[in-house]
């Protein structure tokens, strides 16, 4: 990811990971507006930053939390969302509801 700058001082800056922390997000929040829906932070560390409109491969975008957080600043309100845990809501005028996130079922072949 190349080094750039964002619209935020290092005081509004909820996070304890880094800005420039690789978030997977939808071409639908970034080129469409759609509302952040579903935060998950993976038991890697990874950060996703989803509309809960689409899963297609072909809708993934790559970004750096910084602009994640840019676009969406609500999803401040999640930065201290533990690693392995999701959270919802069911519009941006609606609670963020937290659950751990059970580990993924396995299936016999």
């Amino acid at each position: 990811m190349s080094t750039h700058s964002h619209d935020f001082s290092d005081s509004e800056w909820p996070f304890q990971e880094p800005t420039d922390t690789t978030a997977f997000t939808t071409t639908k929040i970034v080129h469409d507006g759609y509302p952040v829906l579903r935060v998950t932070h993976d038991e890697e560390g990874d950060w996703q930053i989803l509309c809960d409109t689409t899963n297609r491969p072909e809708d993934c975008l790559i970004v750096c939390l910084g602009c994640a957080f840019q676009r969406n600043r609500d999803i401040g309100a999640l930065a201290d969302l533990p690693l392995g845990w999701r959270a919802w809501r069911e519009s941006v005028d609606s609670p963020w509801q937290r659950e751990k996130k059970e580990p993924e079922e396995v299936e016999d072949e």
